[in-house]
């Protein structure tokens, strides 16, 4: 099942290359497709490899990656968010407080979830857990401030999938917060949480791109009539 789940981010991460989308977050969004590829990889060897210490090292790599890769997701979004605004002050105040708020996500999660990271075998399935029992604060407020964005986006351009897709992801993690199983159930959610922020990339692109032809259409017809008049 794990190595299904990898296999479906790796098809996200090629179908995005047969995009013609640039910039951050296209870039951000391949290197967390990537990332998550790579997590479920190193979770579907764990039966046969958990008792080696390549598999130790290879466990401390998991959490490094979500610890730093992830609070980038407010970058992305508000990115995303950028293309729905119109006043240049305000779209460089998003973007930098987004910087802010990921900067202080990677510096939390390292003080308070990696510089004292201590991984033992789990019983449920064979793999490496950490010993630290507290809440993933950082990765909490960062799919709370998804949930918002999610929520503007819907309502400013009727796109609805990257509210649905931070909600379903929250709500599932929260359910399945310890229970041996949980992390079976949060992998299959952020395959969907990951294809509805590559949708909604895609969806905002297009959007733009839509509204830029628009603009030119719109030009054209008004030269032309000025050239007639």
């Amino acid at each position: 099942m794990f190595l299904l789940l990898a296999l479906g981010h790796v098809a996200l991460f090629l179908w995005s290359l047969s995009r013609p989308l640039t910039g951050f977050p296209v870039w951000y969004l391949r290197c967390l497709l990537l990332a998550m590829a790579l997590d479920n990889v190193i979770i579907a060897v764990a039966p046969a490899l958990v008792d080696s210490s390549t598999y130790a090292e290879l466990s401390v790599l998991r959490f490094w990656l979500h610890a730093i890769v992830l609070p980038g997701l407010l970058v992305f979004v508000a990115s995303i968010l950028c293309d729905y605004l119109t006043v240049a002050g305000l779209r460089r105040v998003l973007l930098w407080g987004a910087w802010l708020l990921t900067i202080a996500a990677v510096t939390y999660g390292y003080l308070y979830e990696l510089a004292n990271l201590n991984l033992v075998r789990a019983e449920f399935y064979p793999r490496m857990v950490s010993t630290d029992g507290q809440l993933p604060y950082a990765t909490i407020l960062v799919n709370l401030l998804v949930i918002v964005a999610g929520i503007w986006i819907w309502r400013r351009a009727g796109w609805p999938w990257l509210f649905l897709g931070a909600v379903q992801i929250f709500v599932v993690n929260g359910a399945a917060a310890g229970q041996e199983w949980g992390f079976i159930a949060g992998n299959l959610a952020e395959l969907f949480f990951v294809a509805s922020l590559l949708a909604t990339l895609n969806q905002a692109i297009e959007s733009q791109r839509s509204g830029n032809l628009q603009h030119q259409k719109t030009t054209v017809v008004s030269e032309s009539s000025m050239s007639g008049h």
